[in-house]
């Protein structure tokens, strides 16, 4: 799974991590917040990501 910031759209870090998501042949997976949303808002990320490993 990559993992990309809601609010990082356009930023180097959501070009690389979505050009790594599509040479593993998947989907990126948004998450809310930036770049380091999970130290920023934990309390808005940890849902999110206890969701998609649930799915997983």
């Amino acid at each position: 799974m990559v993992g990309i910031g809601a609010e990082s759209a356009g930023q180097f870090c959501d070009r690389t991590s979505t050009a790594l998501a599509a040479a593993l042949g998947t989907e990126p997976t948004a998450f809310p917040g930036g770049h380091i949303a999970f130290a920023d808002d934990p309390g808005a990320f940890l849902p999110r990501l206890r969701a998609v490993l649930h799915e997983r």
